[in-house]
């Protein structure tokens, strides 16, 4: 990873995604865990696996175990809770391979409004812009990944920002492909970090940027199988996701959280 990379949010978060690069280091080849660019997370679902994410949560401060049935995340949660922890979940939505005609009609029936111009975060970008779409994202709850996965140099990746004519970033969507040892997957992505500026919000802004980073994963890198994390009372979050091909897998995404590390309890809001 480039000794260049950004990290995003706050110290506390920023410190994290450090912990998470070096940690991504020395299990990168492991298939017992994957990496979006924020915490390294453990992806088995045994209940051998409960005492590796508790582990990894006290090296890291975070650690996630996506895509858990619920009787699994039950019985992780209650274990990962007594060994002093805290918990955090989100229902996993999923939008699988197939067409993707739905998502080239919602791009067809609207465009950013007038004024906006679509950008793209990439590892060259300033240091100015990395800090614009920080403060923004991170005024949203959202945690942006590290700079080497946003930008694609650890995997293919799309983050694409709305901008003024002054060059303030007002929205923001991005997707990036997990990484993990794989045989015969064709990949994973997660999807999402969708951010909007106040003054800008209820015309439309994440629902075409997400739009529009779904088209450029599937078109640049075959992408085809897309995950996002989504409270259960996020209402609007369920409808922007349904409007794009989404729905709830029945799975969960479940966080181990340290509150001796990450003093707020969460990784993201």
């Amino acid at each position: 990873m480039a000794l260049s990379t950004r990290y995003f949010g706050s110290p506390e978060q920023q410190a994290l995604e450090r912990r998470a690069e070096l940690l991504w280091q020395v299990v990168a080849g492991d298939p017992r865990f994957a990496h979006h660019g924020r915490a390294v997370a453990v992806v088995g679902n045994g209940a051998e696996d409960v005492d590796l994410q508790i582990a990894m949560a006290r090296l890291q401060g975070v650690c996630p175990a996506p895509r858990l049935t619920p009787e699994v995340k039950q019985a992780r949660a209650a274990a990962i809770e007594a060994a002093g922890l805290v918990t955090d979940v989100y229902d996993h939505w999923r939008r699988d391979a197939g067409s993707m005609a739905d998502v080239a009609e919602v791009l067809a029936r609207r465009a950013l409004p007038e004024g906006l111009v679509v950008r793209e975060a990439t590892e060259e970008m300033s240091a100015a812009d990395f800090d614009r779409i920080d403060a923004l994202t991170a005024s949203c709850g959202v945690l942006l990944p590290a700079s080497a996965f946003l930008g694609g140099a650890m995997g293919p990746a799309v983050c694409l920002f709305a901008a003024t004519a002054e060059g303030e970033a007002v929205g923001l969507a991005a997707s990036v492909l997990e990484q993990r040892a794989r045989d015969g997957d064709p990949g994973f992505a997660m999807w999402g970090m969708l951010s909007t500026a106040e003054a800008w919000r209820g015309r439309g802004i994440a629902k075409t940027l997400g739009a529009l980073v779904l088209m450029a994963m599937a078109e640049r890198h075959g992408v085809r199988h897309f995950g996002t994390g989504i409270r259960s009372d996020n209402v609007e979050s369920a409808r922007l996701c349904a409007g794009l091909g989404f729905a709830p897998s029945g799975l969960l995404d479940l966080m181990a959280i340290d509150p001796a590390t990450m003093s707020g309890g969460r990784m993201t809001r």
